[in-house]
């Protein structure tokens, strides 16, 4: 990664903004790129990080995807994974240039820039807590130093993304295995994903009520077939473990699916429960995963039911 060239964040929300200031702070030259919105000039705001007893204030420049001509520099798309295609068809489009590093969790979700050519190509797993306070104010905290691995691309490349991409409020590692990362944290996000939005609660519920811990082994347990046939390498206590230490630090924080749901936007179901099941389904012999997949189909039914209610 050039560090004479700017890093464009793709998808400024309550990951994407946070990272963009905290490169801004660390002195990086960094741009927001608003994907949902074609009526930002180019501007500079203010992004304050909330982060316990600390407080980050930085100054990020910001504009909209529509009024950017070309990008020539590394690409983070910090979006929900349902824009991904119109967002690699628009970079496409634009004779982007640069690596595309995707932090996002989720199985697939690197596809269509992978159809569309890029190189290289990362996938990153996210290991945050994070929400929107106010308008360009963000409640943020690192749970670990998120992975990042190669789709495609070099080792070396890697280490120069991961620390190109690294400060001190939002760290990042280099993961040489990163489809176990993928399916681990796709397990992981299946649970809190579904049962925290149909039981309306945060993601705390885990340590507090035995009965809905229990809920989430059922869903672990049924998911580590999958991953056994895969030869992933994953392990029920393991999953169980991390979600019980999520769980344990939560604070209270509203899952992002939650979030989503009560503000009308589409969840990213698609690549978790559903994705996951329709790998199942795509087995020889087929896998069904029926628990799984009817949290999936219920988060989006509700979805799609709070998006008519705001309509």
């Amino acid at each position: 990664m050039d560090p004479q060239k700017p890093i464009y964040i793709l998808g400024s929300g309550a990951v994407g903004f946070p990272l963009a200031a905290c490169l801004a702070n660390a002195g990086r030259k960094v741009v927001a790129v608003r994907t949902s919105r074609k009526d930002v000039p180019p501007s500079t705001i203010t992004v304050t990080i909330h982060n316990g007893a600390d407080r980050i204030n930085a100054s990020v420049e910001t504009v909209s995807l529509s009024q950017l001509t070309h990008l020539d520099g590394a690409m983070v798309i910090a979006t929900k994974a349902h824009a991904n295609t119109a967002i690699a068809q628009a970079l496409k489009d634009k004779a982007a240039s640069g690596p595309v590093v995707i932090l996002q969790n989720g199985v697939g979700v690197e596809k269509p820039f992978v159809e569309a050519q890029f190189a290289p190509i990362y996938r990153c797993i996210l290991y945050v807590t994070a929400q929107t306070t106010a308008e360009y104010e963000f409640s943020f905290r690192p749970v670990t130093p998120s992975p990042i691995g190669v789709v495609n691309g070099s080792a070396d490349e890697l280490m120069e993304c991961v620390d190109a991409l690294t400060t001190a409020g939002f760290p990042f590692r280099s993961e040489t295995n990163i489809q176990r990362e993928v399916w681990k944290k796709a397990i992981i996000n299946a649970v809190f994903n579904s049962i925290c939005p149909l039981l309306d609660v945060d993601n705390g519920i885990f340590a507090r009520d035995e009965a809905t811990a229990n809920l989430a082994r059922e869903i672990v347990k049924e998911c580590v077939t999958l991953t056994d046939r895969l030869n992933i390498g994953l392990s029920e206590s393991e999953l169980m473990a991390q979600i019980m230490l999520i769980s344990q630090g939560s604070g209270g924080q509203l899952i992002s699916t939650l979030q989503d749901i009560k503000n009308g936007r589409p969840t990213e179901i698609e690549f978790l429960n559903l994705a996951i099941a329709r790998a199942g389904a795509a087995m020889q012999p087929s896998l069904s995963l029926p628990r799984t997949e009817l949290m999936g189909k219920l988060i989006l039914a509700k979805s799609l039911q709070s998006k008519r209610k705001e309509s």
